[in-house]
């Protein structure tokens, strides 16, 4: 499933990115975020044109079950591998789990645009959503994509307190 999530943020776009790339901000989000338990920043190299990431996520469990078929905790937790475009301002992602089981049946790639709109700043993520299960697939994608912008609505909050905060 091909999905689009927007945010608004009261600030400009390089003090939006300055805090979505900066290093302390794994620390400061699972502090203030009750999904998030633990978000870790592996890697990340930095030259005049881009920000390459490694960062591991690992989630409340948001799902017990699709149909019959539990779902594990480990199915929740990630590493996003990406890299952010400064001179285009566009970070293309791709989210990939941490167990090679779930990772065989999920798929999850796509870019976050940061776009100007007058004094405020737009984030606006697309992508794409997989997973590769009979039958249970696409109501498990509906599942994840609906908690996953949940998700994200909360990091932008604790975003905006992390701007706050003075970075």
């Amino acid at each position: 499933m091909k999905y689009e999530i927007r945010q608004e943020f009261d600030e400009d776009c390089e003090r939006v990115i300055t805090a979505m790339m900066h290093p302390e901000v794994a620390p400061f989000l699972t502090g203030k975020m009750k999904s998030l338990e633990e978000m870790e920043l592996v890697e990340r190299t930095e030259t005049d044109s881009t920000i390459v990431r490694r960062v591991r996520y690992r989630i409340r469990p948001v799902i017990e079950k699709i149909g019959p078929k539990k779902i594990p905790p480990e199915a929740f937790e990630w590493e996003e591998r990406s890299t952010f475009d400064k001179r285009a301002r566009v970070l293309t992602y791709r989210n990939v789990p941490t167990k090679h089981k779930i990772a065989r049946m999920f798929e999850n790639h796509g870019e976050i645009r940061i776009l100007e709109s007058g004094a405020r700043c737009v984030r606006v993520m697309t992508g794409e959503l997989k997973i590769h299960f009979p039958i249970l697939g696409s109501v498990a994608e509906k599942m994840i994509y609906k908690k996953a912008a949940e998700l994200l609505e909360e990091e932008a909050a604790a975003l905006r307190l992390f701007m706050a905060s003075g970075i």
